[in-house]
């Protein structure tokens, strides 16, 4: 039940169908207000501390609560070789964690359950949005052991990493003890998990985006911290463990090269380590070795073959490589094992969207909206798959549906004014492109296309107005437009040119 939440959770970001060119815009939400950000935030995130045999304290870091049942996440390194662990509160109280859920040492995220009163644990947000560079965001840990520290930056970089996904670069001052706090947007959402520091630089630190959760090996019988750092120790002897933890460290960074041989380490202490080779994987992804990148992520996949998140760390390389038949072949899989990963389920419906196969895109996002009936991303595909196929009442039906859960997601009205549009409703079009625009005026396809509205309506003034502001946004879509309000002009200039 917990994976389908998590997935639930996370698996709702907006991934736009092929061939939009607009730019993803954050709304204006009015003045940054720290204090009514962190005031929301406070309460679900906690001070952990790792204890070893003696009741010791080997490590602090932080933590949040992602659901009313104890139910948090924090790094994996935080835990590494505890016996035992706590957590503090906001409120000061301090309860045990009870038991591991879930894990991945590559993406360095752990998810624990805490032994609190019901309720008492106040589960964050997790955002489905993903940030842009530059973007304003608030961290809230525990550096060097003080709780409740906050601190504030922007995302000064955004990396692709081969294995995790987005890996985002802050200013927001972290330190040791920050590592497992939630990264927060201008609403308060966790958009990142603070993974580690730089130790030369200034305010250079790095958070893997939440989106990562999905890529958790989850655990059988749920061990409590004790069974499972011994488990680990007999399970990847000659610290292979170890070695992996300094691997994700180095390929977090970029370093490709450097973490290669950590994780050649590790597989060799171990060959049934999937995390090994997962990162093996990533690495040879990051240095352009396709083949031997797919060979490692194999290697995973035949040591742990019942573990959805090797064979989804795949797909999403064969869908990087344009290899949409052999992505679908591992999403089936994955979803084979994990029937509830809507993640998986996402890329499966994108991937026959790729291969211009609408009906079999239909059938994957109507498995994602059985289980999760409020799904936007889901619902505005559907949308659009069914337009394509001129189901246009259901495609409309689906796109209200889907724009009264997100009032304010402009690709989804944009999708509304195509539909009106193949139904030859001009003002319901117009609308529908106007609200789009309101929701981000700087996207670029709505703005071509009441240009193209007004022309069909043999209004070029209206439509050299739109051509003012693409000149600004997208010069070649400019062009574009200006060649189509005057084609006789473009024509003579071609004649004179070839001399004609």
């Amino acid at each position: 039940m917990l994976r389908k939440v998590i997935f639930l959770l996370v698996a709702g970001a907006a991934l736009f169908a092929a061939g939009a060119c607009s730019r993803a815009v954050t709304p204006d939400h009015g003045p940054w207000d720290l204090r009514q950000v962190v005031a929301a935030v406070r309460q679900s995130v906690v001070t952990v501390a790792a204890m070893g045999a003696e009741g010791d304290v080997l490590r602090i870091g932080s933590g949040f609560f992602i659901d009313r049942d104890g139910t948090l996440v924090t790094n994996d390194h935080v835990l590494d070789g505890a016996l035992e662990a706590k957590v503090k509160t906001a409120d000061g109280d301090i309860f045990p964690i009870s038991t591991v859920v879930g894990f991945n040492p590559l993406v360095d995220l752990i998810i624990v359950r805490a032994q609190i009163p019901p309720r008492r644990a106040v589960p964050v947000q997790l955002s489905s949005e993903e940030p842009n560079l530059a973007d304003r965001v608030v961290v809230i840990g525990s550096p060097m052991g003080l709780s409740q520290t906050i601190s504030e930056g922007i995302v000064s970089a955004v990396r692709k990493h081969p294995a995790l996904g987005k890996v985002y670069q802050l200013t927001a001052p972290t330190s040791p003890g920050s590592s497992g706090g939630p990264v927060l947007d201008l609403k308060g959402r966790v958009i990142g998990v603070v993974s580690f520091q730089t130790a030369l630089g200034q305010n250079i630190n790095f958070a893997v985006a939440i989106k990562a959760l999905q890529l958790m090996s989850y655990t059988t019988g749920e061990p409590s911290i004790a069974e499972w750092t011994l488990g680990s120790d007999a399970r990847h002897p000659d610290q292979a463990a170890s070695l992996c933890r300094r691997g994700a460290r180095l390929s977090i960074k970029g370093e490709y090269k450097a973490a290669l041989d950590y994780f050649r380490q590790a597989a060799a202490t171990n060959p049934k380590d999937p995390h090994a080779w997962s990162g093996l994987g990533s690495c040879y992804i990051g240095m352009n070795q396709p083949h031997e990148a797919i060979e490692a992520l194999n290697r995973s996949i035949e040591a742990a073959p019942d573990d959805a998140a090797g064979h989804l760390m795949l797909a999403m390389y064969y869908k990087d490589l344009g290899n949409y038949p052999r992505q679908i072949e591992v999403l089936l899989q994955a979803i084979r094992i994990e029937p509830d990963n809507l993640q998986a389920r996402m890329e499966l419906a994108d991937a026959h969207a790729h291969l211009d196969q609408t009906e079999a895109q239909i059938e994957a996002l109507k498995q994602i909206l059985r289980r999760s009936p409020d799904h936007v991303p889901a619902l505005q595909r559907m949308g659009q798959a069914l337009g394509r196929i001129g189901r246009y009442g259901e495609a409309l039906d689906t796109l209200r549906h889907a724009v009264a859960l997100a009032p304010d997601n402009a690709e989804i009205h944009y999708a509304m004014g195509t539909i009106y549009h193949a139904r030859n409703l001009p003002s319901e079009e117009l609308q529908s492109y106007i609200r789009a625009i309101r929701s981000d005026p700087e996207m670029v396809p709505a703005h071509f296309s009441i240009a193209l509205l007004f022309l069909r309506q043999g209004n070029p003034q209206l439509a050299l107005r739109e051509f003012a502001i693409l000149k600004s946004l997208d010069k070649d879509a400019a062009q574009r437009l200006f060649e189509m309000i005057y084609p006789d002009t473009i024509d003579k200039g071609r004649e004179v040119k070839t001399g004609k």
